[in-house]
């Protein structure tokens, strides 16, 4: 009888024991990103990871509680398709995400299409203003971006309406990056009844822009549409300068316009649109919040980092509305609904007068 009541106490305390550590342990939701650490692209693709990692760091420690806490494992593609593929895969059978955040690019982003319609596994904030990601993409999505055909317009409204030009080329990357604005490009000039002069392409991750540029200066072009990453951008605007065209560029969010401009040696009148408000001067507490903290890590203060952290900031508040266990349907609606009644959400998208609901900004260097 004793020796019952010994193994019943002894089994009651492991039991007991065993509850107190599992209720100790959080649940850790798992995230993966797939962006450019290597390569041309790499400039991108460190920012952006660092950002990220940068506010849920800071809402590990001060903002969950300590049931919940977030993991992010990212890898880095080369802004490669293939590896993008091979990384998604990786991160879902080896990781168990819950979903990915942050991936960079559109090439990237179109190869892991069938994938995320398979597992169903929510595609959040991706660095990309692909068009398809706006038209029914049959798994869950949501962009904080705007569309890239919504970066087209302002541009075109810029050189067309704003400086006058009417003989305007576009100088494009060969990829599906490259195609989708294209075709928003295109349809911004249609809209003011006007076809580029000429349509020039380079090939991706590479500075190969010589070709290009022949093409473009044997037309009358005044101004030229970019697309594509900085540093074949940056080249190209040298060695135009070089061969005598002076004329105006537009470029769209992606380039990194910090990188693009501190790669301009000629002079060079350049405008590209942004996605978000000037990091360094926006207000309220997303922007305060975001300086604070990369002051106190010393981090550089950029869009790309800035992009990524209001990317985990968004996350972080949605959060509250869903867990791990119905995560991957829940996501994206409580996404939706903060975007829409967050306060400080709110005020970091309505910095200036726009009642779109994925207003553009821009950056210019002007010599």
């Amino acid at each position: 009888m004793l020796k019952s009541l010994v193994q019943s106490a002894l089994f009651s305390g492991l039991f007991l024991l065993s509850s107190v550590t599992y209720a100790q342990t959080p649940e850790r939701i798992k995230l993966g990103m797939s962006v450019a650490l290597s390569g041309p692209a790499s400039h991108i693709g460190m920012q952006l990871k660092g950002g990220h990692q940068l506010y849920f760091e800071y809402a590990n420690e001060h903002v969950l509680d300590e049931k919940t806490k977030l993991d992010l494992v990212v890898l880095d593609d080369g802004y490669e398709p293939n590896r993008t593929v091979d990384n998604t895969h990786y991160l879902i059978q080896h990781h168990k995400i819950h979903a990915l955040i942050g991936n960079m690019g559109t090439p990237t982003a179109h190869s892991i299409k069938d994938i995320l319609k398979r597992h169903q596994l929510p595609f959040l904030m991706p660095y990309t203003g692909a068009n398809f990601l706006y038209n029914n993409p049959q798994f869950p999505t949501y962009t904080l971006r705007p569309s890239y055909l919504e970066e087209a317009e302002e541009q075109i409204k810029y050189l067309i309406d704003e400086l006058g030009h009417k003989k305007i080329a576009l100088f494009i990357q060969a990829d599906e990056f490259g195609l989708t604005l294209e075709q928003s490009h295109r349809q911004a000039l249609r809209d003011k009844n006007i076809e580029p002069v000429v349509t020039a392409r380079f090939r991706r991750n590479t500075n190969d822009v010589a070709r290009a540029l022949t093409q473009i200066l044997l037309t009358d072009t005044t101004a030229i549409a970019m697309i594509g990453t900085y540093e074949p951008l940056a080249a190209f605007i040298n060695q135009a300068y070089r061969a005598g065209f002076r004329g105006t560029y537009t470029s769209v969010s992606f380039v990194s316009s910090a990188a693009l401009f501190e790669n301009i040696i000629a002079p060079a009148q350049v405008m590209v649109t942004e996605i978000l408000p000037d990091p360094k001067t926006c207000k309220g507490r997303v922007c305060v919040l975001y300086r604070k903290l990369s002051e106190g890590k010393k981090r550089t203060v950029s869009y790309q980092t800035f992009e990524g952290f209001v990317n985990a900031y968004v996350f972080v508040e949605a959060l509250k509305h869903c867990d791990v266990e119905t995560l991957s349907k829940c996501i994206v609606p409580a996404i939706k609904k903060e975007r829409s009644t967050n306060p400080a959400i709110q005020a970091l998208f309505k910095q200036q007068k726009s009642s779109a609901e994925h207003p553009v900004y821009r950056s210019y260097l002007k010599y």
